[in-house]
């Protein structure tokens, strides 16, 4: 069976995301970390972003980076139940408020960060993709999102080059062109900041 991998990011009401913490603090269950996440982590952040990833197939960086941001990181029952509450506010989203991106057999969110780097694509919030802010986390983040996202002239080339190979050599075909994966997340972002909104970020599949 085949898997689309889908990424919404939207802008929503502050007090509902606000909430949604003290909702699921009683849920029980330990903290689970992927196996090798720190590992992957520190290779991530070290200068692993910048090693060859296709010759022309995917290689052994590819998967390891792959396979680390597909782990979805360290996750508990409360961190699940807060990504399906996500689900459920972008569903009222619409227009300006929400921007959605589908890959087939592959994942947005992880080739816009591939196409960043990992310097650039660690002033995002939230991991590869999933975050949950209010208002106030919202204005905070956002001029570092601003910095990493809004990049022109030969820096936008470059990462846009790099986003499409990515989704040229792991995913089956998209439904967007690169630069949207730049310019959606960061338009939501900078509406809900002018708003006073809240913002979600979900990765998932389809």
């Amino acid at each position: 069976m085949s898997r689309t991998g889908l990424w919404m990011v939207g802008a929503v009401p502050d007090a509902e995301v606000a909430a949604l913490p003290g909702r699921f603090a009683d849920l029980e269950g330990a903290w689970v970390v992927p196996p090798g996440y720190a590992d992957d982590l520190a290779w991530w952040l070290s200068g692993g972003d910048r090693e060859p990833y296709f010759t022309p197939g995917p290689t052994a960086a590819a998967r390891r980076f792959a396979a680390f941001a597909w782990s979805g990181g360290p996750s508990a029952p409360a961190v699940a139940a807060m990504k399906e509450a996500g689900r459920e506010l972008l569903r009222a989203a619409s227009g300006e408020q929400v921007f959605a991106a589908a890959a087939r057999e592959g994942d947005p969110a992880v080739a816009l960060c591939y196409g960043l780097g990992a310097e650039a694509s660690a002033r995002l919030p939230g991991w590869f993709g999933d975050f949950l802010l209010t208002a106030a986390e919202v204005r905070a983040v956002l001029p570092h999102a601003e910095s990493a996202l809004a990049v022109s002239g030969p820096g936008r080339v470059e990462v846009l080059a790099r986003i499409d190979v990515w989704l040229s050599a792991m995913s089956d075909g998209s439904d967007f062109e690169p630069g949207m994966l730049l310019d959606g997340p960061l338009r939501v972002l900078r509406y809900a900041a002018g708003r006073g909104m809240g913002a979600v970020g979900v990765t998932g599949a389809g």
